[in-house]
């Protein structure tokens, strides 16, 4: 049978056989959820067929135009300079044949829904109400290695009971044992985080990918709400009319919501700006603030204007930070809450 159009799904491979059976059978599940003729699975190295000898089944198929999606997360060689350098030589082979060249994998949001399913399908955290240590419930061995080697290299008596699990956690998601320095708790911030969560406190954050990031599981047994504005419409409309960022006009827009909610701020210094404005106009009083944005404009001097704040804070002083380090410290927070009400 001859098909005009035909997909190729193209991976890395790898000398393991069995580990490439992973993207046949991508290829196979693409070509029945998408009602697509013929989808082919490619390998750039190690496996058969790679992208010149699918591309010869194809044509021998009848296709005239093939569309290439490369199965990878990152934008890395294979993708700028190893695939380009494929097509064209097809190209040259077979002149009258028309290549699509799709988008690799990159970032998505339902990729980090799929993480965080992996995650939270491994393992169960509860915190002990006694000491509020990290008591780790069938935790996967490499995370529990993981936490062993934090134990042994960071000197724990630096830090209180409360404070210990979450700059254990901080380490543990960055790698970067340099934020066991720059983490800052304000104003009992701690305690009142893990307050708010268990009174069933709304979580306000300033992008998708802290929302997203958040252990819903944990979160839903306390009855309160994650709410991002980000991406609405009204919102986009009136950051484009105030030439003020999307990130600045989302915090506007929660205003309505901010009073002893949980604000949490990972990505943008603009929208930390713009609260910390609100609360010194006594417009808005959120239970506490985490406010870590990443960058080299505005990051730092966002948070030092938080921490100069009499409200509870959590921030990372200097340039670091980033939507993993807040969604870090938020969930850290919900297993210390979680340890309340397990151990009353």
């Amino acid at each position: 049978m001859n098909y005009s159009t035909a997909i190729i799904i193209l991976g890395h491979g790898s000398p393991v056989s069995k580990a490439n059976n992973t993207l046949h059978e991508v290829a196979k599940s693409v070509k029945e959820k998408g009602s697509y003729d013929i989808v082919q699975p490619a390998f750039l190295q190690f496996e058969h067929p790679d992208f010149s000898e699918a591309v010869d089944l194809l044509v021998k198929q009848g296709a005239k135009k093939i569309v290439v999606h490369p199965y990878f997360l990152y934008m890395g060689s294979h993708v700028t300079k190893d695939l380009p350098f494929e097509i064209g030589t097809a190209e040259k082979k077979y002149p009258n044949l028309e290549f699509l060249l799709a988008p690799h994998l990159g970032y998505h949001e339902k990729l980090i829904d799929v993480a965080i399913e992996r995650i939270e399908s491994i393992s169960e955290f509860r915190i002990s109400n006694v000491d509020l240590k990290s008591q780790i419930v069938n935790q996967h061995p490499i995370e529990a290695e993981s936490f062993k080697i934090i134990g042994g290299q960071l000197d724990e008596s630096r830090f209180d009971a409360m404070e210990l699990p979450i700059v254990k956690r901080l380490v543990h998601t960055t790698a970067d044992f340099e934020y066991a320095d720059l983490v800052r708790f304000g104003n009992n911030a701690i305690e009142a985080g893990i307050d708010a969560i268990s009174r069933g406190a709304d979580i306000i954050t300033d992008v998708r990918m802290v929302e997203v990031g958040i252990s819903r599981e944990r979160f839903n047994k306390f009855g309160g709400q994650i709410r991002c504005f980000v991406a609405d419409a009204d919102v986009i409309a009136q950051a484009q009319k105030d030439n003020i960022t999307k990130t600045a006009a989302a915090m506007q827009k929660a205003l309505g919501y901010m009073d002893s909610s949980i604000v949490v701020i990972g990505n943008a210094p603009t929208a930390l700006l713009k609260l910390i404005k609100m609360i010194k106009e006594e417009k808005a009083r959120p239970a506490v603030v985490i406010g870590v944005p990443v960058g080299f404009v505005g990051a730092e001097e966002s948070k030092e204007e938080l921490m100069k704040l009499d409200l509870p804070y959590i921030s990372i002083k200097g340039k670091k930070g980033g939507s993993t380090v807040a969604v870090a410290i938020v969930n850290a927070l919900l297993m210390m809450a979680e340890g309340k009400h397990a151990h009353p």
